[in-house]
């Protein structure tokens, strides 16, 4: 069962390179990452809020990893929870685990049990793991405590929530660079200032505009082509504050509820 699971496209994307995050606020994580390639550390723990970069992130660590001779796998709890536990047992013949999402197996002690038991097996191998999720280990609502444990011993970072425009302008120079793209520089300008803050949100908006462009040269792009360039990122950044604000209103919510039911009851 496990053996089929794996057929499933879960791998690496190949469109991730550490190069994407040598922004000022990445320098502390892409140290930890040089450290994992000669062996210093065995693990490495992200987390922040959704769409700041960690599920790209993973992916170019682990593509960093294979340019290094060794096997790699990125995978998404997300992806994962669909199918059967043991596929987690499938995974120790590799070099380097990543796995993101891990907040999706809240609900299940069965993934946490599996996780737990990988992550074991995992240190027994020699394998070195990756996480990523939104919160700190700590924090994550499992119910086996002995996971939140094995999670907390990795060395632990907050990715940058993409408010430095430094951060932003590095990712964004090194994907188009790595791509091949070419873009007016009043789009990208546009892009930075105006678009989307977070790294995954200006990314969906990079990829949604491309299309307009890969039919033209910079010679033959109108200024009308650039000013509906311009109205498409407008709408789609609005797009991305909505649906960030309607996250944070969930997230709330979801927070107002455990705390009612851990609440202690009066008599």
């Amino acid at each position: 069962m496990a053996e089929a699971q794996l057929s499933l496209n879960l791998d690496i994307k190949h469109d991730a390179s550490l190069s994407d995050f040598s922004g000022p606020g990445w320098m502390a994580i892409i140290d930890a990452v040089r450290q994992l390639h000669v062996g210093l550390i065995r693990q490495l723990y992200l987390f922040g809020s959704p769409a700041t970069g960690k599920s790209h992130l993973l992916s170019a660590i682990c593509e960093s990893f294979i340019e290094m001779d060794k096997s790699a796998i990125c995978l998404s709890l997300n992806e994962l929870i669909h199918t059967d536990v043991n596929v987690l047992s499938s995974l120790e013949t590799f070099d380097v685990i990543a796995i993101d999402d891990l907040e999706v197996i809240e609900q299940s002690v069965e993934w946490q049990e599996g996780l737990f038991h990988l992550i074991n097996r995992s240190r027994e191998g020699q394998r070195q793991l990756l996480f990523a999720a939104n919160t700190k280990a700590m924090t994550l609502p499992f119910q086996l405590t002995d996971l939140l444990t094995r999670l907390a011993q990795a060395p632990s970072f907050k990715v940058p929530n993409g408010q430095e425009l430094s951060d932003r302008k590095a990712l964004l120079q090194s994907i188009l660079r790595r791509r091949g793209w070419q873009f007016d520089d009043r789009i990208l300008e546009h892009l930075l200032n105006e678009g989307p803050h977070r790294i995954g949100a200006m990314m969906d908006v990079l990829n949604y505009i491309q299309p307009m462009f890969s039919n033209l040269s910079r010679s033959s792009i109108s200024k009308a082509v650039i000013s509906d360039a311009m109205r498409i990122i407008d709408e789609q950044t609005l797009a991305a504050e909505l649906a960030d604000i309607a996250q944070e209103s969930q997230d709330d919510l979801n927070q107002n509820e455990i705390s009612n039911h851990t609440m202690p009851l009066d008599f």
